[in-house]
């Protein structure tokens, strides 16, 4: 029977550092946090791509919480946006504009 402090996975980060980086937005929300796979990151080319991703695991009574968070990491992280400073485009990855360093 599954039990509301069983880990769960919520996201499969493509490496370490955006998993550790979700892992400390979601710390910040005081949701605990255990990483599956951030050590294979370095057996790149010997396994499949597709085996190095990092998993995010929570434990299951903060699911709903966690999934809310990274929801709105990914559409925030899926989109330009332009400066109102210089109208430079910047890719969803810069808080800092590449042209004017005007924060978004």
């Amino acid at each position: 029977m599954a039990s509301p402090f069983d880990w769960v996975e919520v996201y499969s980060a493509q490496n370490a550092i955006e998993a550790n980086l979700l892992k400390g937005l979601l710390e910040l929300d005081s949701i605990k946090v255990t990483l599956k796979g951030e050590s294979l990151g370095g057996a790149l080319g010997e396994i499949p791509f597709e085996q190095t991703e990092v998993k995010i695991c929570v434990l299951q009574i903060k699911q709903r919480q966690a999934e809310k968070i990274l929801l709105e990491y990914q559409s925030k992280a899926s989109s330009d946006w332009q400066c109102v400073n210089c109208n430079e485009f910047n890719g969803c990855g810069f808080e800092v504009c590449w042209s004017c360093a005007i924060s978004k």
